[in-house]
């Protein structure tokens, strides 16, 4: 048996559904680790080579009977792909904006008879009858039977971390007012509060935000004459975070070499003036006036609240096939990938991708088993990764892959790690997302 993967006896309590109807996988949430779930399934449908199949051993899927009579529904508040890593960029570069969201009937690749895109809030999941039900864009109740779910539906961030908006072009209204407030801020300049990364844990949440780095940086690449201020309530950058000092203070050294200024362990107190300008006072009696205050700091909840309520929804707990479990014991048929997993360490869209590919994969395997019981479907392992971060520091970058050769920076890595836009594209290109054309512009 390969290496990361577990024999599963097939159980009596699955029946074939090939005689009855086809199978129906529903995905909560189709951002990375939903899309990279779907992909994952329709690769394996189609005998075709899977999303990120040099991370685990998937040799046990080489040769098994095809399954072909599924279909895959992704259920999303959103109407499209939204890049999140991509925010710092997408929300300050009028270039950027459009490009980080892709709306999902714009990819040809998506553009089957098998994939359904459904826009909704989902309202509850029952595992017993295996039934979703949702809220529609009317506010109606909708519900979905499925033979196998994923929930992938991350954590809940604000704005301007992420787009508050469900559609394509109210986001697009959002990004413009707010690229308009910091060419309006150029005299004052704009504070920038919040600098490590987003870090959830169970039981209890840090706001560190290494967004609050880029968000500065890319302010400060784009809008040069504008002054910039980093504000922090640590001692120093991304503090609490698994990396070595020198990550921490390279960034902090990339930051004030590019003209930002940053102020650590102090807390800031902002009050917005009539004018619409801001007050930000701090902790040792120093203030500031500013043309502009961007929160880059938040408390990212888990977007579960769907969920039963024996199913704890702080975080979902999961064994290595990234099936969920509650007191012990396999929920049948749900799996969960993605942010809202608890997995420890920094919450990464690399992560989240090969989570959505692990549980397609398995997923695909259980469906193998119940078209043909003299096959025991083998179970894949999620194995997280080993400690690694790159970050987009301005004009230049700092990454740091554990084992590896230490930390690197400078200008030279920002094409390597990310390419123009934040490693959008290389994730579209692993995804196999090659084809697209934005119909709503």
């Amino acid at each position: 048996m390969p290496q990361h993967t577990t024999v599963v006896p097939r159980s009596r309590n699955h029946p074939l559904y090939a005689a009855v109807r086809k199978p129906k996988i529903v995905i909560v949430g189709c951002s990375y680790a939903g899309m990279s779930a779907t992909l994952t399934l329709t690769a394996l449908k189609g005998g075709l080579p899977i999303p990120f199949a040099s991370y685990g051993d998937y040799s046990h899927l080489q040769n098994v009977p095809s399954v072909q009579d599924f279909d895959i529904t992704a259920v999303d508040e959103r109407d499209g792909f939204f890049h999140s890593v991509g925010a710092p960029l997408a929300h300050i570069s009028p270039a950027k904006t459009s490009m980080m969201w892709k709306v999902y009937k714009g990819f040809s690749e998506l553009s089957r008879p098998d994939i359904g895109f459904v826009q909704g809030t989902v309202t509850s999941i029952d595992p017993t009858s295996q039934v979703m039900r949702y809220q529609d864009l009317e506010g109606r109740s909708q519900h979905l039977e499925y033979d196998y779910i994923l929930i992938s539906s991350g954590l809940r961030r604000p704005w301007p971390i992420v787009p508050r908006s469900r559609h394509f072009g109210s986001y697009l209204s959002d990004a413009s007012t707010f690229i308009e407030k910091i060419v309006k801020a150029e005299k004052l300049g704009v504070v920038v509060v919040g600098g490590g990364t987003l870090k959830w844990k169970v039981h209890e949440v840090h706001s560190f935000g290494a967004i609050g780095v880029e968000f500065a940086g890319k302010i400060k690449t784009h809008y040069t004459g504008t002054p910039v201020t980093l504000v922090h309530s640590r001692h120093q950058l991304l503090s609490n975070e698994p990396l070595p000092e020198e990550f921490k203070t390279r960034t902090l050294e990339l930051l004030r070499e590019q003209g930002i200024d940053v102020i650590l362990n102090q807390r800031a107190d902002v009050e917005e003036l009539p004018d619409g300008t801001f007050y930000v006072k701090f902790q040792d009696g120093n203030h500031l006036h500013t043309g502009m205050v961007i929160m880059a700091m938040a408390s990212p909840t888990p977007s579960s609240q769907f969920l039963p309520s024996y199913i704890f929804r702080e975080t979902l707990i999961y064994i290595g096939s990234l099936q969920i479990i509650s007191k012990d014991e396999v929920i049948p048929r749900m799996f969960a990938a993605g942010d809202i997993v608890n997995v420890p360490g920094i919450k990464l869209g690399g992560n989240a991708l090969l989570m959505g590919s692990v549980a397609a994969a398995n997923i695909y395997s259980l469906l193998v088993a119940q078209h043909n019981p003299s096959w025991r479907s083998a179970m894949e392992r999620y194995v997280p990764m080993q400690p690694k971060m790159a970050l987009s520091v301005g004009n230049s970058a700092v990454c740091y892959t554990s084992g590896d050769d230490g930390v690197k920076y400078g200008k030279e890595w920002v094409e390597p790690m990310f390419g123009s836009d934040l490693g959008w594209s290389k994730i579209l290109s692993a995804l196999g997302l090659n084809n697209y054309e934005n119909t709503s512009l």
